[in-house]
């Protein structure tokens, strides 16, 4: 057995040691020399003696001895004098160095990371069958993410990760919910948009214009209507903020100046002489869009005459209560608003947490983060400063105790500033090449080779790579006592069902009127 090549982030072994005869992929090998201590995984392995010609007689030596094999290994990190497996590496090894394969037993010892009341237990080590414990204060001081295709674990793990810390801490916590999948839980304050109502002006008259009414800034005379009728309410308002407006009161006013008509003298004979307002018939396509929607029931819960006082009766419920887990739910309200909401929600959160001088920490999960915070490509203006938002947490939000954990199916879509300034990364099973080289690209080097794994991962599987977590190898991800509402339909056995008959008529009455 010889060390025969020696990189930053990986090694090659060769050996015919009968020691090695059955190694295989993922396992752990030691790579030490004194006081140096490298902990390896191995990511391929080739049969040397496979790839050489040989005639029938070498075929019958070879035969009698070991078969010569080159191992392929990337470096995870390190073992300390103490003795626990860190992440760094101070010193290299020789070519001379002693390599052997690690054993459950050597697996724990090197685990032992001193636990203390800030960790808590994720899974098990898949392979070892020893518990894998995750840093809650690493895990949660930085921006974590969890990625991974439909179907993974991912709402799963979530659930996991909230229900440890929900039982262990008096933590503030605050979910943006896509589909519904966390409101039933018991530890969770579930505030279901739709039911509960959110007021228009609560996104701000600027975000309402450029993003509810997509009206486009070089609109220069509907902006200036919109601003008139905006300011005879509010004349101290503040267009980014969400300042109390009342929609109907600025829809009346629009249509006064779109049917404005000006008396400019008068004839001789005493009739006025009128000419049209400079916004006459100008103003109606933006007038019929808040007509629309003032008449679709499922924006309805957008205009309940709300005072300025509902925001603080929803911030407080937000923020306080006996239930430290906040669960917005927007699965029962039109995509386009959910995700305005979802900006609405965090600059507010954002901004009154930058105010206090030492206010509790607070984490936003955001599930299906790709939705709400893409990638820069094809962003309007508009969307972009929404996007801003969860940048400047992601970018200054640590030093205010607020931290995002975003989870996505598509991390290639995922906003890149977001993504690099994550310290930590849950990946579970990948196939698009895309995702996989995205993740990569995030890694240190010496974990970017064990991503190609999680292609073969199974539902629950996932690599924990970052500060949170001593060693990035798989773990099977344990079941949260309480399970979200995410399922996988079987679809087979669902058509196996015997079903009555559908009245689609009066469906598609109910779809057409909502």
């Amino acid at each position: 057995m010889k060390l025969v090549k020696m990189l930053p982030d990986r090694v090659q072994i060769k050996t015919d040691d009968a020691e090695f005869k059955n190694v295989r992929l993922n396992d752990l090998i030691s790579v030490s020399y004194g006081d140096v201590k490298l902990v390896t995984i191995v990511t391929a392995i080739t049969d040397s003696d496979a790839e050489t010609q040989l005639d029938d007689s070498a075929i019958l030596a070879e035969i009698e001895e070991n078969s010569l094999k080159v191992i392929e290994c990337s470096i995870l990190g390190s073992v300390g004098k103490d003795k626990r497996f860190v992440q760094q590496i101070d010193n290299y090894v020789p070519t001379s160095a002693c390599i052997s394969k690690i054993d459950k037993y050597a697996f724990s010892e090197i685990l032992q990371f001193g636990k203390t009341k800030s960790f808590f237990k994720l899974g098990d080590y898949a392979g070892y069958g020893i518990s894998a414990y995750i840093d809650g204060n690493k895990f949660y001081q930085r921006h974590s993410c969890i990625v991974g295709n439909t179907g993974c674990g991912k709402s799963e793990t979530v659930a996991k990760i909230l229900e440890e810390t929900a039982n262990n801490t008096k933590c503030k916590i605050i979910i943006f919910d896509i589909h519904g999948e966390y409101g039933k839980l018991s530890y969770v304050d579930n505030i279901k948009m739709g039911e509960t109502a959110f007021p228009i002006w609560a996104l701000g008259f600027a975000d309402m214009a450029a993003n509810v009414f997509k009206i486009k800034e070089d609109s220069t005379v509907i902006m200036s209507a919109l601003r008139k009728a905006y300011y005879l309410q509010c004349p101290n308002g503040n267009e980014g903020k969400p300042v109390y407006f009342d929609y109907r009161k600025m829809l009346s006013v629009l249509t006064a100046l779109n049917n404005e008509v000006l008396i400019t003298g008068y004839t001789k004979d005493g009739e006025p002489k009128t000419a049209k307002g400079e916004y006459n018939g100008k103003l109606s396509g933006v007038i019929n869009a808040m007509e629309n929607m003032l008449k679709d029931r499922r924006y309805s819960f957008l205009f309940e005459n709300s005072p300025q006082e509902y925001l603080k009766s929803f911030l407080d419920r937000l923020m306080n209560g006996e239930k430290t887990v906040k669960n917005i739910d927007l699965s029962g309200i039109p995509h386009d608003i959910a995700v305005l909401i979802i900006g609405a929600i965090t600059k507010l959160v954002y901004g009154i947490q930058i105010m206090q001088k030492d206010a509790t920490p607070i984490t936003l999960v955001c599930d299906e983060a790709h939705v709400y915070i893409p990638t820069d490509f094809q962003l309007t203006a508009a969307q972009r400063r929404m996007v801003e938002i969860f940048e400047n947490i992601a970018k200054e939000g640590r030093k205010f105790g607020i931290t995002l954990l975003v989870a996505s199916q598509r991390p290639s879509e995922l906003n890149k500033t977001i993504m690099a300034q994550c310290a930590n990364y849950i990946v579970m099973k990948l196939n698009n090449e895309n995702d996989k080289t995205m993740i990569k690209g995030m890694m240190p080097s010496g974990s970017a080779g064990v991503i190609e794994a999680t292609t073969m991962f199974s539902p629950g599987d996932c690599l924990v790579i970052g500060d949170a977590c001593p060693i990035p190898l798989k773990i099977h991800v344990e079941l949260a006592k309480e399970r979200s509402q995410s399922k996988t339909i079987q679809f087979w056995e669902e058509w196996q069902k015997e079903r009555e008959s559908v009245d689609y008529g009066a469906l598609l009455e109910e779809y057409l009127n909502n």
